[in-house]
């Protein structure tokens, strides 16, 4: 019987979709991660997810990785060390970081502090502040990821003050907006 059956049906149509992204990511690098926005609000979540890839794009340097080796946790470890010890790259582990919606944190509401996004040394989630953070994707999407890297900083255990939060951006610019 040499018609097509389902399963040879599916499996063509699969190597015809995903043949060609497949051949584009031997050609362009691997793809960048899923990552794991948790926001409700889909004009939020899609700007989070843009400014994501944007900063899984930067990490891929290894200039803009360097920032992992400028900073420690309360230890005084290495933050590049501690994402050796968990196995990830610098944009494989932005794929592990949670990202919430944090229009109810007191730091989102504060409406004069200019904050984009809060976590918490070692935490695994981020509350973005929903609406300072698509404003200032549209003015300035560079900063905007930059703003996230600093934040997959914090959450591998970096504290803040020392270093002040400034710095700590400053220093993702540096190293990955060139």
């Amino acid at each position: 019987m040499g018609g097509w059956n389902g399963w040879s049906f599916k499996a063509a149509f699969v190597a015809a979709v995903l043949g060609p992204c497949l051949a584009l990511s031997a050609e362009t690098g691997p793809l960048p991660p899923a990552f794991d926005v948790r926001i409700r609000h889909e004009a939020t979540a899609d700007t989070v997810r843009q400014a994501l890839r944007g900063a899984a794009q930067r990490l891929q340097s290894p200039g803009c990785q360097a920032v992992f080796s400028d900073f420690s946790d309360a230890s005084g470890r290495l933050l590049s060390d501690r994402l050796a010890d968990l196995g990830q790259t610098p944009q494989g582990y932005l794929g592990q970081v949670l990202f919430y919606d944090g229009s109810v944190k007191p730091h989102c509401q504060a409406k004069d502090r200019g904050v984009l996004a809060v976590t918490a040394p070692g935490s695994p989630a981020v509350f973005v502040c929903p609406q300072a953070f698509r404003d200032l994707y549209w003015k300035d999407p560079l900063y905007a990821e930059a703003t996230l890297i600093h934040e997959a900083l914090h959450t591998l255990g970096l504290g803040e003050n020392p270093p002040k939060s400034r710095e700590i951006t400053s220093r993702v610019v540096k190293r990955c907006l060139r």
